[in-house]
């Protein structure tokens, strides 16, 4: 009975079960022991000189170890990159199997070729791009060749809709990344008037909310809100220095009048949090500071929370005015 090198086994483990022929010639596996192993149903033809080991289940990863075996030319992008990249707001696409047809649907791999090159494969879009350069791509230790954070940011643009594709772009800040500059720059490099997703990917960071990078959802979704009405907000990016020595950094802030609105949304903040929340905004009211707490419920309504929060920025507002003459 044939058997699979150790080499071979190790590289099956790290590639999600996947191996190509150049790399089990690498593993001094024979062409002659190949042809047994496929025989012997140990190995399974996946694509053309690309092979799954038995024991192992398909996957998503999987596929696209596959896919980047067999086209070393491309990359994943657009929702399946996201989701490796464990990115929220991901969409998810899947195949329509015939009609009394026992194949199982498949979620659908988004792939980037360059322009002209022809990929014909049940689950897999693929989207031709003129401009792929070095730095467009990343090799993770599994395999597969995935678009760079920038990259993938801007591939995205084209399938999340403008709070979703705004609140990734956050995201992928608040993770460290890339920094916005490389945002930016990837902008000025890729977008052009025909190419899908440019105008949004530009409309989402000319009109990004300046400060630090958001870190939630929640918060993207009240920034733009209480900036759409008017609200100078600014995001993650003032610290307070308490007087009980630690340090705060509010969520959502309007500095000059002192004025700060955080949001709650993580189960902490409902249990083993709350008292150190108090505690804190007790600090914050010694420093003259006003601190407004959102959580999940008042995000249900969101139209009557940004009124509420206007009338207290209303209010504050006079009221600094107020101790000011």
């Amino acid at each position: 009975m044939a058997t699979l090198t150790s080499a071979a086994l190790n590289l099956l483990r790290n590639h999600h079960g996947i191996i190509c022929v150049q790399q089990l010639t690498a593993c001094k596996v024979t062409r002659s022991t190949r042809q047994l192993l496929i025989e012997q149903g140990i190995l399974i033809r996946v694509h053309r000189g690309v092979y799954r080991i038995a024991s192992q289940a398909v996957t998503l990863e999987s596929r696209c170890v596959a896919l980047c075996a067999l086209r070393p030319d491309g990359f994943v992008t657009g929702p399946t990159g996201g989701k490796l990249s464990s990115l929220r707001r991901m969409p998810t696409e899947m195949t329509k199997p015939p009609k009394d047809s026992d194949v199982p649907a498949l979620e659908v791999i988004h792939f980037s070729v360059r322009h002209g090159a022809r990929i014909n494969l049940d689950g897999v879009r693929v989207r031709q791009s003129r401009t792929m350069e070095l730095t467009d791509v990343q090799v993770r230790a599994d395999g597969i060749r995935i678009a760079s954070p920038w990259r993938l940011a801007f591939d995205l643009a084209a399938d999340l809709e403008p709070d979703d594709l705004e609140s990734v772009l956050e995201q992928i800040q608040s993770k460290s990344l890339c920094q916005f500059i490389t945002l930016a720059r990837t902008a000025r490099r890729l977008a052009r008037p025909a190419r899908p997703g440019s105008g949004a990917f530009v409309a989402a960071l000319s009109s990004r909310i300046p400060g630090g990078p958001l870190e939630s959802h929640p918060e993207v979704r009240l920034a733009k809100a209480l900036q759409q009405a008017g609200i100078p907000i600014v995001a993650q990016s003032t610290w307070l220095t308490l007087p009980n020595g630690n340090r705060a950094r509010l969520d959502l802030s309007v500095p000059v009048i002192k004025w700060g609105v955080e949001v709650d949304v993580h189960p902490d903040h409902f249990l083993r949090q709350r008292t150190a929340d108090r505690r804190r905004d007790r600090q914050c009211h010694q420093l003259g500071w006003q601190v407004d707490r959102v959580t999940s419920a008042d995000l249900l309504d969101l139209p009557t929370l940004v009124t509420e929060l206007v009338t207290t920025y209303h209010a504050r507002v006079a009221e600094i005015a107020q101790c000011a003459g």
